[in-house]
């Protein structure tokens, strides 16, 4: 590899972020936050939160990381440790990946933005009535605590468990926080992974269509702005600039269609949040080696929430 490859910030130097890894689960939530504005929206009484972060090596030149134990609401937040299962690592760790802090002659690695990869379930299709129920986001950065997840109580009733395998009763439980409880919690883990100076760049499978604007809904439900420095990137477009053997267009840009194409073998249920999160992982590095796509060209194909015709005031 050359170091004029590195320089360029080609994309394909994604560290593997699946590795020796752990899972920790958040049992304690209370609503006292440190954000007290934004959990001004709404007032709740003290309920339990199930989140999903998963450990890994401490990353350099990043805030300082979401902690396993911290005092988030006033009190405390108990972990547990639970392993996952070997040969699921063993599989992920088959696929050939890059370490993007490879040095050449003394020159490190920088990216010009936070990338994150995120995924997110909901009860139905609709941005404006809809709900997200579930979220998940790993950082290709890696590093300890790069990956959250966790199921949102949506207050409505879910019509297609069908589809993602989640049911009314996995929601509707006391530990399982409402959007505007996650609201702060989300933010901070942003934060904590954000680089100084440099935006963020979350990158979702039909996030124009799907996911941005559903996340837009939710915020604006909660009377929360989305931040100025949060860019978005739609990786089903640039999928659909790839060609078969015989040079003619795909006839599918799916996620699936590209996890079968670059052979990610599928780890977990099919259309759960972190389960499209991981296989989107892969399918990023594979597709923006095939296609030779930089860190900053994707920054140039990225938008804001703010730019989507959802975000305009009605009239």
């Amino acid at each position: 590899m050359s170091l004029a490859s590195i320089c360029c910030g080609n994309f394909h130097l994604l560290r593997n972020s699946i590795g020796n890894t752990c899972s920790i689960r958040l049992l304690k939530y209370h609503t006292r936050s440190i954000y007290e504005t934004l959990l001004s929206i709404r007032r709740h009484q003290n309920r339990p939160l199930s989140t999903t972060v998963l450990a890994r090596s401490t990353r350099k030149g990043s805030k300082q990381s979401f902690s396993n134990s911290r005092h988030l609401h006033g009190e405390s937040v108990e972990s547990s440790i639970e392993v996952l299962k070997q040969s699921e690592l063993e599989q992920l760790k088959s696929l050939h990946t890059y370490n993007v802090e490879e040095k050449f002659s003394g020159v490190k690695t920088e990216w010009p933005a936070t990338i994150l990869v995120f995924d997110i379930e909901t009860t139905g299709f609709s941005r404006r009535d809809d709900r997200i129920i579930e979220f998940a986001v790993r950082d290709l950065m890696g590093g300890k605590n790069s990956t959250f997840q966790t199921l949102i109580n949506p207050e409505k009733d879910v019509r297609n468990t069908y589809i993602h395998g989640i049911s009314n009763s996995m929601l509707c439980r006391p530990d399982v926080p409402r959007f505007g409880e996650l609201i702060p919690i989300l933010l901070q883990y942003v934060w904590s992974r954000q680089m100084d100076g440099k935006p963020i760049l979350w990158v979702a499978h039909n996030g124009r269509s799907f996911d941005v604007p559903f996340l837009f809904f939710e915020f604006r439900r909660c009377k929360v702005e989305l931040p100025g420095d949060w860019l978005f990137v739609d990786t089903l477009p640039i999928a659909r600039q790839l060609v078969d053997s015989k040079g003619s267009k795909l006839s599918s840009a799916s996620l699936e269609t590209l996890r079968e194409r670059y052979k990610i073998p599928l780890t977990g249920s099919a259309h759960r949040a972190m389960q499209d999160v991981t296989t989107l992982c892969y399918v990023l590095q594979k597709l923006t080696f095939e296609l030779k796509l930089t860190v900053p060209q994707l920054l140039e194909k990225s938008f804001r929430a703010s730019d989507l015709p959802a975000a305009r005031p009605e009239k």
